[in-house]
């Protein structure tokens, strides 16, 4: 943790953060649900070598997922582990990362503060992406990473409560009630081809009525 340490003062400093800022593990950290106050910083795309415990296997993972949460001044962290697939026993192994994929994690980490905390700007494009040192031997393990376990991997779609309010645009004064037309009638029938055709029916009928009145009346006049 001390690298870890290090290397985050040395960004705060270089990215001209005045105020202290610091950096601790806190392996309780959950996905999507920060305390109050605090923002959260995910990255899932590092690159990690792991080493089982019990067989001594290597493998690598360019899928390691990163959690921070972060509050004026202190950024909790949290990397979530992966278990050998190989050892039916097999405990969750804490990754080992290059000083380089240190360095560009913790870079898109203090942007993240700089944006959230101090209100600059960030583009995508002053993101730095994370190298992968080794190809990973085939696809990512899901059944074998904490962080996808935990939901790491995606965020899940919660539907609101209720529906955003939207004006209505509507026909009348500050003193009248708005003039609300066919509103008891369904809305998946507006501008339907069935509709058009009733009203065109309708108007042709009240139309055909006019002039027959009109008609009569003219007689009327002439007798």
């Amino acid at each position: 943790m001390r690298t870890w340490q290090k290397i985050f003062a040395q960004k705060i400093a270089e990215m001209g953060v005045e105020e202290p800022w610091t950096i601790q593990e806190d392996g309780s950290l959950q996905v999507h649900s920060p305390k109050h106050g605090r923002r959260e910083y995910l990255q899932k795309h590092a690159a990690g070598r792991f080493q089982c415990s019990h067989c001594l296997r290597e493998w690598s993972s360019a899928k390691v997922h990163i959690l921070f949460h972060m509050c004026q001044g202190k950024v909790r962290m949290r990397i979530f582990q992966q278990s050998c697939r190989h050892c039916s026993s097999a405990l969750l192994e804490e990754p080992s990362f290059s000083q380089e994929n240190m360095e560009r994690i913790l870079h898109n980490l203090v942007l993240q503060i700089l944006e959230d905390f101090y209100e600059v700007p960030v583009q995508p494009s002053d993101l730095m992406e994370v190298m992968v040192d080794t190809v990973p031997a085939g696809p990512h393990d899901s059944s074998h990473c904490e962080g996808c376990r935990l939901g790491a991997c995606s965020k899940p779609l919660v539907a609101p409560k209720t529906p955003a309010w939207k004006p209505r645009r509507h026909l009348g004064t500050a003193t009248s009630p708005p003039l609300q037309l066919f509103s008891d009638f369904p809305k998946q029938y507006y501008f339907s081809p069935l509709f058009v055709c009733v009203v065109l029916v309708i108007l042709f009928i009240v139309l055909f009525l006019l002039e027959v009145v009109g008609a009569g009346a003219g007689k009327g006049q002439l007798g």
